[in-house]
């Protein structure tokens, strides 16, 4: 029997099935659209993620230096640190191709590789999730004194972006935008990106994190309390930007236009704000409100948007996938 260090890690979830159980009334399972905008009851573990998505792929130069351009646009400590993690790569990568060139067979040497391939990404993530259960918890229950602790805001602040960037919504719209070049060079940037995307996803939450923790006091964080009959709802991208004057236009947001909504359950839900739009603390929110994030969370989703009832999907399947689709119609239909 392989040992669980060893056991490789394939059904990479983007998003939390722990998370998604708030919705669920037997812990188990929730509704969602599918990909047809059909409504069904689903478990939350065959939702939201992709056979192998975090898998560690081999790193060319120019992946290296994609990613080393990516890192010099944050600030010196943070580069250290991403220069760090792809340091752990680079080192593992070197040392399978010395054991490769060796032409020795060594089966607990392939068991080791294949899981620092399939399980090196996602147990960063896990990581995450493990430290933010107890902070999910209090903020489900309206206590955000748990992120009077500076160690808890930072988990939680890891976690938020994190959950921001993972996603495979988050990594089409990437996609999309480098679409949009057709030239030889465009095109190599594209594939370039694709092929370090398991790297780049983690250290671009990782740059985002960095700075929400930074702002902290500057930004306004707030709890978002829905005491209405209409429940907050979720998707395949839980964190999105619901400034309320967003345009549709492809292009990268203002700071001050940047207002990160996460829903924690159906009548929670946590925004960092930085159009001042809610005060600081909690917020009772009224039902156009919720109706209003209801659907910004539908029109940045990408197939599943999800709730804890049929009825409160059935206003918003409509609007799930539109963002995308007017992103790819202002491209000429290239993404």
């Amino acid at each position: 029997m392989t040992s669980k260090h060893l056991q490789v890690k394939r059904h990479h979830h983007h998003v939390w099935g722990k998370y998604m159980k708030r919705w669920s009334s037997n812990d188990q399972d929730v509704y969602i659209t599918t990909r047809q905008k059909k409504i069904i009851s689903h478990s939350v573990g065959d939702i939201a993620f992709v056979s192998d998505f975090y898998r560690v792929g081999y790193l060319k130069q120019e992946h290296i230096d994609l990613i080393k351009s990516f890192s010099s646009l944050a600030d010196k400590e943070l580069q250290k640190q991403h220069m760090l993690n792809l340091s752990e790569f680079i080192l593992k990568q070197f040392l399978e191709k010395k054991y490769r060139e060796s032409n020795i067979y060594d089966k607990e040497i392939e068991q080791i590789i294949e899981a620092m391939k399939g399980n090196g990404i996602e147990n960063y993530h896990t990581a995450h999730e493990n430290e933010v259960q107890h902070i999910l918890e209090s903020l489900a229950n309206r206590d955000l004194s748990i992120l009077e602790n500076g160690e808890n805001m930072l988990n939680f602040m890891q976690f938020y972006a994190q959950q921001f960037t993972r996603t495979k919504a988050f990594r089409d719209k990437v996609k999309m935008a480098c679409s949009g070049a057709n030239d030889i060079a465009g095109k190599k940037i594209s594939k370039t990106l694709e092929e370090s995307w398991w790297f780049l996803s983690y250290m671009f939450g990782m740059t985002v994190a960095d700075s929400l923790y930074d702002y902290r006091k500057r930004d306004i964080h707030c709890l978002l309390i829905n005491e209405t009959d209409m429940p907050f709802i979720t998707s395949d991208q839980p964190v999105i930007n619901a400034y309320q004057k967003m345009s549709d236009e492809f292009k990268p947001p203002e700071d001050h236009e940047c207002d990160l909504y996460f829903p924690i359950s159906p009548k929670v839900a946590y925004m960092i704000n930085k159009s001042n739009r809610f005060p600081r603390g909690k917020v009772v929110v009224t039902e156009d409100i919720v109706e209003e994030m209801n659907i910004r969370i539908a029109k940045s989703a990408n197939v599943n948007i999800i709730s804890n009832s049929e009825e409160s999907l059935k206003p918003y399947r409509k609007y799930v996938g539109t963002w995308h689709q007017k992103v790819k119609d202002s491209l000429g239909g290239k993404a």
